[in-house]
Formats: C-alpha cells, structure tokens, sequence
C-alpha cells in the first residue's frame, strides 16, 4: 500500500471515529453501550463493497444458521477486519465444509461474529483481537461460487445466527456500505 493510501485510510478513519461518537451522542448511547451492541463493517475504514446477498437472502441465507448473515463483494486476498474487540475461538477450516476456512471471534457481550470462505486466516484460536484488527484475507474456500465474504453475528455455542445491526443499521442487497472500522 503506498503512502497516499495509507494517509487515506487514517482521514476516513478520523472521519468515522467523529461520525460514530456524534451518532452515540444524538441516539444517547455510551461508548459502553456501544462495545456491546454496535458491530463494524468487517473491512477498513473508508472502504465501500457491494453486500451481494443480505439477511434473509433467497440463495444460501435461509436456514437458521445463515438466515442473519451478509454476503461481502471482497476481492480475493482483501483484508478483513475485526467488527469489534474479542477472542478468537476457531480460526482454521471450517469443522463444516461449506464453509472453507473460517475465523470466529467471541465478544464482551456474549456473542460472536463469523468470517467464512477465507483464503488465509491471520491467528490462532486464544489470540486476542481489538475492533479493527486485520484477522484474515477474503477468498473463495468452502462453498462459494466467487471470492468474498460470508459475515454473521452467532450464538457461540450453537453457531446460529442472530439478528444484528452493522454500524447502526441493516445493509441490505444492492448496497455499498462505507466502512468506519479502524484500528488505532
């Protein structure tokens, strides 16, 4: 990455850093609040990728294990990011085929979030990761048709998924939601 991307890439995460407190101030969250309950984009700040299928998705996402998950346009070998802080629990080929090589993070407040399809998974399970922290690269393993992302927020024990919000909201299919997850 050279020099201008690198000065980017720390403007658009000031940026998102002041969006995201004034955010808390006007809905009267506390950072507190917000490490449990707010999720990131699971790719840098600054970065935009189609959401190619959404919760819900007629495709893959109709079983109770995927009902909730984000399908992420990354190119192969892009970074993935840590959507918040936690402990990795599995990090290694996927115990479950389709999902070729898979990282699962667990957090403060009891859930965990999954990245799935992955070409290279960066730390072992035991390794604590801050929000932000590159902790794989996006590729295609498993069952997928093309590279990308396969992103979920889980119950850690029974890896169904849970209804979550990224950076406020729910992105939907046809979107290209604007990342503010840095890492400091």
């Amino acid at each position: 990455m050279n020099n201008v991307s690198k000065a980017l890439r720390r403007v658009f995460a000031v940026v998102g850093a002041v969006v995201t407190a004034a955010a808390l101030t006007l809905t009267g969250a506390t950072p507190a609040s917000a490490a449990n309950y707010y999720y990131e984009l699971p790719y840098p700040a600054g970065e935009s990728y189609l959401v190619t299928q959404g919760p819900g998705g007629s495709f893959s996402h109709t079983d109770a294990y995927n009902r909730y998950a984000w399908d992420f346009g990354l190119p192969a070998n892009y970074e993935v990011s840590a959507s918040q802080a936690g402990t990795i629990i599995y990090s290694n080929w996927s115990p479950y085929w389709q999902n070729g090589i898979e990282v699962i993070i667990r957090h403060s407040n009891g859930t965990c979030t999954h990245y799935a399809h992955l070409n290279r998974a960066l730390y072992n399970a035991g390794t604590w990761v801050p929000q932000g922290r590159i902790v794989g690269w996006s590729g295609s393993t498993g069952a997928s048709t093309a590279p990308h992302l396969h992103f979920q927020v889980i119950n850690c024990n029974t890896r169904v998924g849970i209804s979550a919000a990224l950076q406020g909201w729910v992105p939907w299919a046809g979107t290209r939601p604007v990342s503010v997850n840095y890492y400091a």
